[in-house]
């Protein structure tokens, strides 16, 4: 466990951002395959789960980019 806390620690805001979009984008496709092949209530779960990872991942990013455009103004 104290590997992957200082595993996540050593990661940048950027790499964290798209480590969330590539849970949200994985989440979205085993929900599509879910959805195709069986008639599971799970993909409604992994559907909410990506659009979680999805907006936090963005958030993370648009937080980037605009401390990045307050820092270039000064």
């Amino acid at each position: 466990m104290d590997k992957i806390i200082s595993f996540w620690e050593k990661l940048s805001n950027k790499k964290k951002g798209f480590l969330f979009i590539g849970a949200g984008i994985s989440c979205l496709a085993g929900c599509l395959v879910l959805l195709l092949f069986t008639e599971s209530i799970f993909s409604t779960v992994l559907l909410y789960f990506s659009l979680g990872f999805n907006i936090i991942g963005l958030y993370i990013l648009m937080w980037i980019k605009d401390r990045r455009d307050k820092d270039d103004k000064k």
